[in-house]
């Protein structure tokens, strides 16, 4: 073979670089080579680590023996992933219909739908709040709804508790009526208008009216007005920034429950807890008159008792989180508290009632009926290893306490799926007297709802008035798919009834 040199005269000047060129590609592709080589070694390795520990999970792990999709059980991809698009509550039913009342749904964790376990998960037993819970917490403070410590909750509730008796409530129900009549006189408004209305991306027709879109901003109202004192307005103009900005970091914060590495690409906005903050500090100082029929003044009167009887904080901010001291952000989280829970849980309920209701027009007629009679005078851990009905459960182990499977199950509900309400009136059901603890829309034990009562008098109030006032039908052709994070909410944000004002009734004398 000639020299390189010889090619060309002008080659010999860059024989060195040519030289060097040759020499060093193979030697280069030789540890490009060894390189592919070992990331694909280090990939199978990782990969064979994690399919053993499958295998583990779902064959040999003391929750093995469980019913339930071993796949499922092997990892908690599937549970994350349901997590994340909020749609868990749709596969966890299938898997009790298809495993039983007891399902293994991932590696600890376990899905309980039989009343007499979750009699002993929630009350019996009372077992703490799963590490779940943590993850709710807001801006790094334990509440009453996130805390695991039970001493600390018990503290806390008995500070909070009397906010939501009876007596104490009555104070709230003029400011409940006034939110009500300003709902009435906006609905009016809409129904007076003979136009057609643009509500973000639908139109809706005359008469048409976005049940879910008014329940939700009223409930925002009310609860801004009983727990802040200041209304957000939303049922006028629905732009207040702040209820927008607590839907999305409940979302965030529900989803990362489950997937931790959305922490570090989608951080937590909980700038909402400002607002809670500043209203304190208003009040605080005097800034407006005193209200005492709102809760936010009930907690800052709770706090100057505190610390009246020398049991107020000391200063330090993480020692007097954990003793439950009321200090002026533990005042602000937990009315915080109130403004995510009084909000989306009730006027889903409404929105989900008032659906019901024009889908089947005689219960409408017979709660009409009924109203004007009347108006002529709402997961946990296992902290020991413990055996239920059968069933072993290792310490550590998550039980889902799974509510809408039991309430849902013909078993214990006969027609589950019909809209009877008359199974709750004894001498009208054509079914045997309800179970008891069969039934927990606000859970049960010492970590229940606080809430109930203010719940259940908001939405008697609401329904009563609109039932009253409105004559409602159905609009056909809607979906009704609902998303789950931390509270339950339609997909689409929408549900549309037609209504009509009640010839001869006015807003003011049916609230």
């Amino acid at each position: 073979m000639p020299a390189l040199s010889s090619l060309h005269p002008s080659a010999a000047p860059s024989r060195g670089l040519l030289r060097a060129i040759l020499d060093t590609y193979p030697t280069s592709l030789n540890k490009a080579s060894h390189l592919r080589s070992w990331l694909l070694v280090l990939a199978t390795l990782y990969v064979l680590k994690h399919f053993k520990k499958m295998i583990q999970s779902a064959f040999f792990h003391p929750l093995s023996h469980i019913p339930g999709n071993k796949l499922f059980a092997s990892t908690y991809f599937f549970t994350s992933a349901a997590t994340y698009s909020g749609r868990s509550h749709y596969s966890l039913p299938f898997a009790h219909q298809r495993y039983g009342k007891v399902v293994r749904v991932a590696p600890d964790m376990v899905s309980v739908a039989d009343k007499d376990m979750i009699k002993e998960i929630l009350v019996s037993t009372d077992y703490p709040k799963s590490i779940i819970h943590e993850g709710l917490e807001l801006n790094g403070q334990q509440n009453l709804f996130t805390s695991r410590n039970k001493d600390f909750h018990k503290n806390r509730r008995r500070l909070v508790a009397p906010a939501f008796g009876l007596q104490y409530l009555r104070s709230l129900e003029p400011i409940m009526h006034e939110c009500i009549s300003v709902l009435l006189q906006k609905i009016d408004e809409v129904l007076d208008d003979p136009k057609s209305v643009k509500k973000g991306t639908k139109v809706l027709a005359p008469g048409h009216i976005n049940v879910y879109s008014f329940m939700m901003r009223l409930s925002l109202d009310i609860i801004g007005e009983t727990a802040f004192g200041q209304s957000f307005d939303m049922v006028q103009d629905d732009s207040h920034p702040l209820p927008s900005k607590l839907a999305k970091t409940l979302k965030r914060s529900m989803q990362q429950t489950m997937n931790p590495w959305m922490k570090r690409i989608f951080p937590l906005d909980w700038s909402f807890i400002e607002f809670g903050a500043e209203r304190v500090k208003v009040r605080k100082e005097g800034g407006e008159q005193k209200r005492r029929a709102d809760l936010l003044q009930y907690l800052i009167d709770a706090q100057a008792q505190e610390r009246e009887n020398g049991n107020g904080e000391t200063g330090d901010e993480h020692k007097d989180m954990i003793a439950g001291k009321l200090t002026d952000k533990a005042v602000a989280t937990e009315a915080s508290v109130f403004l995510i829970a009084g909000s989306e849980t009730s006027s889903t309920a409404l929105t989900f009632t008032l659906m019901y209701l024009v889908k089947n027009p005689d219960k409408l007629v017979k709660l009409q009926e009924e109203l004007y009679l009347a108006t002529a005078r709402l997961p946990r851990e296992i902290n020991e290893d413990v055996t239920m009905k059968g069933w072993f459960f290792p310490k550590g182990t998550i039980v889902l306490a799974q509510l809408p499977a039991l309430h849902w199950s013909n078993e214990y509900f006969p027609e589950a799926n019909r809209f009877i309400p008359e199974r709750w009136i004894p001498e009208e059901s054509p079914f045997p007297p309800v179970q008891d603890f069969t039934f927990y829309p606000f859970s049960a034990g010492t970590r229940n709802c606080v809430g109930k009562n203010f719940a259940m008098m908001e939405m008697r109030l609401i329904l009563a008035t609109l039932v009253l006032t409105y004559e409602m039908e159905r609009v056909p052709w809607q979906r009704t798919d609902y998303v789950q994070f931390i509270t339950t909410a339609l997909a689409t944000e929408s549900y549309v009834i037609k209504m009509k004002r009640r010839h001869g009734c006015n807003a003011s004398a049916a609230v």
